[in-house]
Order: structure tokens, then sequence, then C-alpha cells
């Protein structure tokens, strides 16, 4: 992963894997922004240790008791990515990217009219060697109601993976 200021995930993500991090040599880590929407009162986050809580922040749409302990939680009344992306700012956040795995619906429409809105600058897209079968819907068409084409497009081959890269 390039650097980012910060990486939003689902709830469900961050619940059964590793939290995303730089493995490049003398980057800071990112602020793990933690998408929590119709979770119950109580969210456990196992690969957050309690010496990293600081690293992260779960953004929810009620109130919410997060394992371990030190993680900061903001109530919002409705989430969407135009409040999420504000409230980076005032925290000084300039590059976040947008993490898909294990994303329900609720996460998918996140970001309904973001191209409209001009609320992306950039698509990075992963394909992995393999394919992986799920039991729900799959969230591979969102975005809105209109396609656009993507600009400066970049194909790279990063361990295996294809990385598709482009502006809108």
């Amino acid at each position: 992963m390039k650097e980012y200021d910060g990486v939003i995930i689902s709830s469900d993500l961050a619940k059964m894997s590793a939290l995303p991090l730089s493995r490049e040599a003398g980057t800071n880590q990112p602020l793990c922004i933690i998408i929590a929407q119709g979770e119950s009162s109580r969210l456990h986050i196992p690969s957050l240790s309690q010496e990293h809580a600081s690293r992260a922040i779960v953004l929810a749409d009620s109130p919410v008791t997060v394992e371990p302990a030190g993680v900061e939680v903001a109530v919002f009344r409705q989430i969407d990515l135009e409040s999420i992306l504000q409230l980076l700012a005032q925290r000084g956040l300039c590059s976040v990217l947008v993490d898909f795995r294990e994303a329900g619906e609720s996460f998918a429409s996140l970001l309904n009219d973001f191209q409209e809105d001009k609320l992306v600058q950039k698509v990075v897209v992963e394909v992995l060697p393999f394919w992986l079968a799920s039991d729900g819907l799959s969230n591979l068409a969102f975005g809105g109601s209109q396609s656009f084409p993507l600009k400066n497009l970049e194909l790279r081959d990063v361990n295996g993976s294809v990385l598709l890269e482009g502006y809108v």
C-alpha cells in the first residue's frame, strides 16, 4: 500500500483481518477509519493492540464500545462520505483510501454519487490471482447513476496481484 493519511474500512473487515498497514520503509502508518453502521453496542477488533489504539477511529451511527480500549469513537446521525471527509480534513488528513473488502450494502452506499459530488479523485482496483466466492451479494457495481472514464490509467504487478489506478 502506498502512503495514505487514512484508510476507511468496514467493521466486518476490522473484525476478521489485520488492519491495513504501509510496508514501505520510512512511511507513516495510516489512521484506520472503521465504519460501524447498525452495529451492536460492542465492537471487538482482534488485530488492534492497545498500544496502537490511537491509530484508529470508529465512526458509528449509534454509540458503541470498542475493544481494545483507547479507540476514539465519533457518532454521526447519518454516515455519508462527505461527512467523513469533512471530519478527516479537520484533522489534517488529505489522502484517504476506501477499502471495499468485506463491504456490506450500507458501506458500499457511502460511494453513491461520489462522481457527481466530486468527492473522489482516484480509483485503485486490485485484481487477485484467484477468485473468492462469497455468500452475500457482490458490491462490484456502485458509485451512482453515471458511467465515467478513468484518465491516466496505470497497470502494475504488485506481489502477484494486478493494480489498476486511474483518475476520475
